[in-house]
């Protein structure tokens, strides 16, 4: 009788890319109680150095409406170019950014604030579901 192996493949990794330093915490801490390993940045430039480390990860989180150069679609655009297969989940309390989520699909989900824990984490979970049948529906294409 052959045995399997009894451990979990490790966690997915989130990087949240929030300004809001108590929503960042809050959120952040949130989804490592649920079983994520989560890695936070103030803004893009910080999200940028996590994203060009030897850092695995799976899927970011990002504000729209960020200081510095960079606001989140432009750090969605950097992603779509430069890290491929990293999922992309955009937040905002901005309707004309909604809006321009919404044109934009290609860039990721939208995720309109203020929302909840529950709310995060139920987009997460079918983002990281949609990367995995993706990646089984690609791997059986030959």
């Amino acid at each position: 009788m052959e045995r399997t192996p009894d451990h979990q493949p490790p966690p997915e990794t989130i990087l949240f890319v929030e300004d809001e330093l108590l929503i960042r915490m809050d959120m952040a801490e949130f989804l490592r109680q649920t079983g994520y390993r989560v890695s936070e940045a103030a803004n893009a430039a910080e999200a940028l150095d996590a994203l060009n480390s030897k850092l695995a990860i799976d899927v970011v989180i990002t504000d729209v409406k960020m200081p510095g150069k960079m606001d989140g679609f432009a750090l969605a655009e950097w992603i779509r170019a430069n890290r491929p297969g990293v999922e992309i989940i955009l937040a905002s309390a901005d309707e004309s950014s909604g809006q321009r989520a919404m044109t934009s699909p290609q860039l990721g989900p939208f995720l309109a604030k203020p929302y909840t824990g529950r709310s995060l984490l139920d987009l997460v979970k079918e983002t990281l579901s949609k990367r995995r049948r993706d990646a089984s529906g690609a791997a059986g294409v030959a």
